[in-house]
């Protein structure tokens, strides 16, 4: 819809590859899935990693492809452009692997990098609670040191990958020895903590969701569940800080997901308001639809323009976490109001058979986006804290 001019040639070929790959392999099943609540294939996960779309950034050295983050997000916009939620690979391969990518010792990255890039595994990353989403300095599940163990125990819910993942990096409230730096303890005393699933004392339940049903989604509780301190993520009490670095790679991923999404659903808007006809003529000979969709464009134009600028800094090596938050809250918001004019435009269309279906799923889809990763008013908050730096 909108022209790229970083893209080079290699760009088009790769996107071309992946386009294949999810319409040979995704597509045609996703509605399948969605009714099911999720329930793909195992296997899907290696054939997606034989196929270099897992983990693109991992360098080659510790089993990744070693491709870049254009390539990522080439990855991520294709699922996007297909409406594709139950397949989210840019989970585990933008926001699960960079932890253990950036964070880990040579051992743990030699053991779990191999395995997320080739599907052997899949991994989640356990953060949002009961009691708050993105309240990381208010987590209440604690990480308990016994030895040489850490012993885990409390709730975590709305966890991508719940079901399905292998190895699970958990945020837990650990206890801060006083270490005389005031520095230190005036943070929350976050750990992360990689958790092999299949350990005693680990339930899982799935949960089902209006929004996205494809997507793998559960809560995980953990009840005296011990694991070696070896399996600690990076240096111990350092998580609160690792979560709010990591957080901007997260939300400019979700808004390049989320662009996507939105280009996708206004060309399908724009071409459905063409082909419905009236006594004068089709919805685009009428200039209050014109002038809702002219904006709806503008906005998508501006969007695409400031998530590629965020994907360029971020692959030169300076990403800015406020400038994704602002990206991800421009681009959920103009998804939502996309979704909405998508059931309006369409009359009775939009909320009966399957055109109907379709669109009210968009706007479930949509709602979707603007919660997860932090919620729109999460993203308002994180940029207008920092106001006063622009003066």
């Amino acid at each position: 819809m909108f022209r790229r001019a970083y893209l080079q040639p290699q760009h088009a070929e790769f996107a071309a590859r992946v386009e294949g790959f999810l319409d040979a392999h995704v597509v045609p099943h996703h509605a399948d899935w969605a009714a099911r609540g999720g329930g793909l294939p195992r296997a899907l996960w290696q054939e997606a990693g034989a196929a270099g779309l897992l983990c693109r950034t991992v360098p080659q050295v510790y089993g990744g492809p070693g491709g870049d983050l254009l390539e990522a997000a080439i990855i991520t916009e294709a699922l996007g452009q297909r409406r594709i939620s139950g397949f989210l690979t840019c989970l585990q391969s933008d926001i699960v692997a960079p932890f253990v990518l950036k964070l880990g010792r040579e051992d743990q990255k030699r053991h779990w990098l191999p395995a997320l890039a080739s599907g052997n595994a899949v991994g989640a990353i356990a953060m949002t609670e009961p009691q708050g989403g993105s309240d990381i300095a208010g987590i209440e599940t604690t990480a308990r040191r016994h030895g040489d163990s850490i012993v885990l125990n409390g709730t975590k819910t709305h966890i991508s990958n719940a079901m399905t993942a292998d190895v699970i990096i958990v945020a837990a409230r650990t206890v801060l020895p006083d270490s005389g730096d005031p520095a230190r303890r005036s943070q929350p005393a976050i750990s992360l903590v990689m958790v092999e699933a299949e350990r005693p004392g680990i339930t899982r339940q799935p949960i089902d969701k209006a929004g996205m049903p494809a997507l793998d989604t559960g809560t995980i509780t953990f009840e005296d569940c011990v694991v070696p301190a070896a399996n600690l993520l990076g240096a111990e009490h350092m998580g609160f800080v690792y979560l709010m670095t990591f957080l901007g790679i997260e939300r400019l991923v979700l808004a390049t997901y989320a662009q996507a999404c939105a280009e996708r659903l206004l060309r399908d808007l724009i071409a459905d308001c063409d082909a419905r006809k009236t006594a004068a003529g089709s919805l685009l000979d009428y200039q209050n639809t014109r002038f809702v969709l002219a904006d709806l464009y503008s906005a998508c134009a501006v969007n695409r323009a400031f998530v590629d600028h965020c994907l360029i800094a971020a692959q030169g090596g300076r990403s800015d976490p406020k400038a994704a938050c602002i990206a991800k809250l421009r681009v959920t918001d103009t998804l939502r109001q996309i979704a909405a004019f998508g059931v309006q435009f369409r009359g009775a269309a939009g909320i009966s058979g399957a055109t109907g279906a379709r669109a009210s799923q968009d706007m479930l889809d949509s709602a979707v986006q603007s919660v997860w990763g932090g919620t729109s008013e999460i993203m308002r908050d994180v940029i207008g804290q920092g106001l006063a730096s622009v003066l």
